[in-house]
């Protein structure tokens, strides 16, 4: 039998809250699908990587656009208008991949991962989050991974996601 000191939040933010149940801490969001990753992709097959500065890391992170979802907003629409604010670029097609739980002991929502189809053109101007864009082949971002230039989790998982999908 369990304590009402076993099940009790920690800590309230306007983002997040911190509970602990049955002796485990969890992280817990507003929203079951909290974000999304967007894996921009050219019709060659090329797909785009964005190199940015990361303060939790307190360095540069190559990754694939990420945000989160506003209120009211679907997943699909988060994926298009994240890589529109930080790269500039417009989505002509988005395909779901999937969910992926970045931390299945610790954080109780999920990220939405689409594949985003992108035309040759680049749209808009950006938020400035960005620092450079990468394009790269499957093999190049296969490289890049196993040389350890790619650690963002999220990113690995999509990088996985998208690879899986294409080979079925």
């Amino acid at each position: 039998m369990s304590s009402p000191a076993d099940n009790q939040c920690l800590l309230q933010t306007p983002y997040f809250k911190v509970v602990r149940e049955q002796g485990y801490f969890i992280i817990k969001e507003p929203q079951a699908v909290n974000g999304v990753v967007a894996v921009p992709t050219l019709a060659d097959g090329r797909l785009m990587l964005v190199n940015l500065r990361r303060r939790a890391i307190g360095g540069q992170s190559i990754e694939f656009p990420r945000g989160s979802i506003d209120a009211g907003e679907r997943a699909v629409d988060a994926a298009a208008r994240e890589l529109l604010e930080e790269t500039g670029w417009q989505a002509s097609h988005v395909r779901e991949l999937g969910l992926l739980h970045s931390n299945t002991s610790l954080i109780a929502s999920a990220v939405a991962v689409y594949q985003v189809e992108i035309a040759e053109q680049q749209a808009a101007t950006t938020d400035g989050e960005v620092d450079d864009l990468l394009w790269v082949s499957r093999q190049e971002l296969m490289r890049m991974i196993a040389a350890g230039r790619i650690t963002d989790g999220h990113t690995l998982s999509a990088a996985m996601m998208l690879l899986a999908s294409e080979s079925v």
